[in-house]
């Protein structure tokens, strides 16, 4: 068994996992709202997988205003359909699985940013999973999401659906990274309902 190296995270830092649409350095400097200038590591996570499981209504009032000031319809076979809720990726236990992602490192003021984003997710200890280091003097957080925002089939199944473009930009940033990378992505990943995906219209509410 190989040794893994040791990482000292920097003071002042802890460690951000990103492992689906923030596994783009692009996407994560739109949330940081300016350049990223630490280190990026390409990470496996063990017992950890992806599932298209995570769903918020669109409507949900802990969502900013900019957020749900919208009307929520999709596109399919020519017809405009209304929908309540929206599906995102999310982590799940699976023993036999290791997850392949994006190690950053932030402030903590920085990761208040990252929370506000990830809302409806908390933040999860994931420093020990991490297989190809060790670390001291920090932690590694990853977001999984809260109970009450998870996928009910009975509940949800007929009113969400998975937004084509979010699908289409989590895929590309794996593509990016390689073959190997989205092979690992496709293995480590329970893949969406093809029948909840569908392209969205955004349309502004009228005030």
């Amino acid at each position: 068994m190989n040794k893994k190296s040791t990482i000292k995270i920097p003071e002042g830092k802890v460690g951000m996992i990103g492992y689906g649409m923030l596994s783009s350095l692009k996407s994560v400097e739109e949330v940081l709202g300016k350049k990223y200038q630490d280190s990026i590591y390409l990470v496996h996570l063990k017992c950890l997988q992806r599932a298209w499981n995570f769903v918020a209504p669109n409507n949900d009032p802990n969502f900013p205003a900019e957020y749900i000031n919208y009307e929520s319809n999709s596109f399919e076979n020519s017809s405009t359909i209304a929908y309540e809720k929206s599906i995102f990726l999310n982590i799940i236990e699976n023993k036999d699985i290791r997850l392949n992602c994006t190690l950053y490192f932030v402030t903590p003021e920085e990761l208040a940013l990252f929370d506000e984003f990830e809302l409806g997710y908390s933040r999860i200890d994931v420093t020990d999973r991490v297989e190809e280091y060790n670390f001291i003097n920090g932690i590694i957080y990853a977001y999984k999401a809260l109970p009450a925002y998870e996928f009910d089939p009975e509940m949800d199944r007929d009113k969400s659906i998975v937004e084509k473009g979010y699908l289409d930009l989590v895929l590309a940033t794996y593509d990016t990274m390689g073959i190997m990378h989205r092979r690992e992505f496709d293995h480590s990943t329970i893949p969406p309902d093809p029948t909840l995906v569908a392209t969205v219209i955004p349309k502004k509410m009228r005030e």
